[in-house]
């Protein structure tokens, strides 16, 4: 399992499965244009303070498995990585060659949609048990609503 992170004021561990499909699912991606594209979003997710924590290509489709801190906006980090990714790919004139004979004209690399889905190190039912454990007798006497007498009498 990997370490939660800390930092001055949080310790997390935020995980995402992110997949990006080729534009009409073409299959472009060879097994240097992955390589290279894998090798980019480590060096971006570092740049964004997270981790590339596991890369790997098909010949239509990336999966990526990235760590990254509570501040960062899980959209804009998916919409940099697809256009950078394809920035790169394209200022590469071999790869760029190889692109554009599948996908014609000005199209992007990428399909307009994406995947992503959060990870953990435990189950949904156990964060739930954890979650209803929290309700014990001192937690709802703290919080329970009293009533205008109760708080008279104490006075």
């Amino acid at each position: 399992m990997k370490e939660y992170i800390r930092t001055r004021h949080s310790v997390y561990l935020l995980t995402y499965h992110m997949v990006f499909v080729t534009k009409w699912r073409k299959p472009v991606i060879t097994d240097e244009i992955g390589d290279f594209m894998v090798s980019t979003a480590k060096r971006l997710c570092d740049g964004y303070g997270g981790e590339l924590i596991s890369g790997e290509t098909d010949r239509d489709h990336i999966h990526l498995l990235v760590s990254l801190p509570p501040s960062k906006n899980i959209t804009d980090i998916v919409r940099s990585l697809k256009t950078q990714l394809s920035k790169e790919v394209h200022a590469h004139p071999e790869y760029d060659r190889i692109v554009k004979k599948q996908i014609y004209g000005n199209a992007p690399l990428w399909s307009p949609s994406y995947f992503v889905a959060t990870t953990g190190s435990v189950s949904m039912d156990v964060v739930k048990q954890y979650i209803e454990g929290q309700r014990t007798d001192e937690h709802k006497r703290k919080y329970e609503k009293r009533s205008l007498d109760y708080w008279n009498s104490r006075l």
